[in-house]
């Protein structure tokens, strides 16, 4: 696929995502539509299997995956949801006031740490890791995560990153852009351990397979059709035992 030749601007992360924020869930976003699909199919299980009492919404932006993770989780269950625009947290605060949920105004890019009461037992980040530095935001996940923690992470995948960046058309026709990244899958693997976090099981990766399936993602999908857009990963916090009597440590992950 050709790179497009809309007239394109980049503003800092933050101002772009404040002006996103009115059209941000009903625009037609086809990366969103597969993280939604993503979400569906893996987030359900994985709350059966290791559920949190504590989880982080790290990025929640509108709120669209925070209102699905309230429905999903017991009454006695704590969200934290962290985002770094005004605008965004403004749409996802008045749709989904809740007790039940800490709203946390922060900019990870920052790299400050967290202002989160650790540990949580979840955190969950979709469309983020794009917008951060690898390093920072495993730093980040792995400050707050419990040991044995979980944490599911989506981007845009690579062959959709090298030629595309999230963004939006605004009223003038031009593609609004915040700054990007285009990590590596393997990258993004490495950074991960080096926080110690281990991936579990495989990496997932969607996109768009052929016409039939552009047609049920709607208009937008057909100029996807044979890349790979949406790439999703769970890690587990690395438990870590001394073994002998030197005292070794020997990580694992709970699974």
């Amino acid at each position: 696929m050709a790179p497009s030749t809309r007239p394109t601007i980049q503003l800092p992360t933050v101002e772009a995502y404040d002006k996103w924020a009115p059209t941000y869930d009903h625009d037609g976003n086809i990366l969103q539509l597969h993280d939604d699909h993503a979400f569906t199919t893996t987030i359900p299980p994985l709350l059966l299997s290791h559920p949190p009492t504590r989880l982080l919404d790290l990025g929640c932006g509108t709120g669209r995956n925070t209102s699905k993770l309230h429905a999903l989780l017991p009454p006695t269950s704590h969200i934290t949801a962290l985002d770094a625009s005004p605008a965004m947290m403004s749409i996802a605060q008045s749709r989904l006031p809740s007790p039940r949920i800490t709203w946390v105004l922060h900019d990870l890019t920052r790299n400050t740490p967290l202002p989160v009461t650790a540990p949580v037992d979840a955190v969950v980040s979709t469309l983020v890791l794009e917008h951060v530095g690898l390093d920072v935001f495993f730093g980040a996940v792995a400050g707050v995560l419990r040991s044995g923690g979980w944490a599911y992470v989506t981007s845009m995948h690579p062959q959709m990153g090298a030629v595309s960046r999230a963004g939006f058309v605004d009223e003038r026709g031009v593609k609004v852009q915040g700054v990007s990244y285009n990590h590596q899958v393997e990258e993004v693997v490495a950074s991960a351990e080096r926080a110690g976090l281990r991936l579990q099981g495989e990496v997932g990766e969607r996109g768009v397979g052929d016409e039939g399936e552009a047609e049920g993602l709607g208009v937008r999908a057909r100029k996807w059709v044979g890349v790979v857009m949406h790439v999703e990963m769970v890690f587990f916090k690395i438990l870590k035992f001394a073994v002998g009597r030197l005292g070794w440590c020997t990580p694992t992950s709970q699974d």
